[in-house]
């Protein structure tokens, strides 16, 4: 059961470079100095507990962090200097030395690069070192956004791993189907889902949630140690990381035992009908209000519970990224584009109801058909052969 995967870390860290720095140029930013642990690591492509990165618009990013942690770090990415300053020291004794040589180096940084009087785009920065590069005119604005559009088209070695990751979900959720029975728990079926993603080569799992019978609406979430029953409903919604930090999000419901109900045979042959609909209708060079329009209508009954969700959201370094869709708010002045991985979320339910179809399918957008990133990963096969 055990899957590798390989990819080529310089050139990943190349291409996500290349894109960074594509769009602060577009913005008119001119460095980052990102500290949240999952922009580093799609900076650097190696966790570093505490580092930071600073990336100029042009020119290799610089590795910010502790000695202990230096020399791991060199053996992957050759530009690595000493952190100036943790926010831990916000409050010692003798800090205000530490936060002048934090501002004297971070304004160096930015002075050879040639950026001094552009902004700085941050994500993770304490108050003390936030004034103190405002005093210094240093101009500070929110690096989300620059990350997010950088983030939201994959590169050629990242559309590599999320085929990996397809296969991957593939194995894991196909022994989760087969190990559906009555009397099983929802944690014993989590706990193999866990033990499965790790033989498979993933790293590790942001969030599992398997839910069963009554416990699927409202979708509960969290496992419990309710024994599934014959003839019910129970659903999977599964995020595992890869080594590279690309998220999957993937969904499915399978039938306990038994045969189908015809309510619960057409409820979920509907939720598939929907999200293969949109999958045809999104494509790259739509725009997003085009896309809205030409989503499959819901039945009123279910549209209640299926407006939690979004229609699609992007997937990556993290489980909800841009571009996002939702029926109930304006989209965004955008087109889709070729190579943006977005996970179709579906969730068919009436209020009060205890049956439940969760689906949701990774899709890679391409100008024509979109592929389906997780296509093999098993469906209920007493309804969708």
């Amino acid at each position: 059961m055990t899957s590798t995967q390989a990819y080529d870390s310089q050139h990943l860290k190349q291409e996500r470079l290349k894109n960074l720095q594509a769009e602060m140029k577009r913005m008119g930013i001119g460095a980052c100095f990102l500290g949240e642990g999952l922009n580093v690591k799609y900076v650097l492509d190696v966790l570093i507990p505490g580092g930071r990165v600073f990336v100029p618009r042009e020119g290799a990013a610089i590795a910010l962090v502790r000695p202990r942690d230096m020399p791991y770090v060199k053996l992957t990415h050759p530009d690595v200097e000493l952190t100036y300053y943790h926010q831990t020291e916000a409050w010692r004794p003798g800090f205000e030395s530490k936060i002048a040589r934090f501002v004297e180096g971070m304004t160096g940084y930015m002075s050879r690069a040639g950026v001094r009087d552009l902004p700085l785009a941050v994500d993770q920065l304490d108050p003390t070192a936030l004034l103190a590069l405002d005093r210094a005119g240093v101009q500070i604005i929110d690096s989300l956004p620059v990350v997010e559009f950088a983030r939201s088209v994959k590169t050629s070695d990242e559309v590599e791993i999320y085929r990996t990751l397809g296969k991957q979900y593939s194995q894991v959720f196909t022994l989760f189907r087969d190990n559906v029975r009555p009397g099983i728990t929802e944690k014993q079926l989590q706990a193999m889902v866990v033990g499965a993603w790790q033989e498979v080569g993933g790293d590790d799992i942001l969030q599992i949630n398997v839910c069963s019978g009554q416990n699927m609406n409202p979708w509960r979430r969290w496992a419990t140690d309710r024994p599934l029953q014959e003839g019910e409903f129970v659903g999977i919604d599964f995020h595992g990381r890869s080594p590279s930090g690309l998220l999957g999000d993937t969904s499915r419901t399978y039938l306990v035992g038994g045969n189908p109900s015809p309510e619960q045979r057409d409820l979920y042959k509907r939720a598939w009908e929907y999200v293969h609909g949109v999958a045809d209708a999104v494509r790259a060079g739509r725009t997003h209000a085009d896309v809205v329009e030409l989503v499959p209508p819901v039945l009123e009954k279910y549209q209640q519970q299926h407006d939690n969700y979004h229609i699609v959201h992007s997937v990556g370094m993290v489980p909800q990224g841009y571009p996002k869709l939702d029926r109930l708010r304006v989209p965004d002045d955008d087109t889709f584009k070729e190579n943006q991985i977005l996970a179709i979320e579906c969730f068919f339910a009436e209020v009060g109801s205890d049956t439940a179809v969760k689906l949701e399918e990774m899709i890679l957008v391409h100008d024509g058909p979109a592929e389906f990133i997780t296509g093999g990963v098993p469906y209920e096969s007493s309804i969708i052969g």
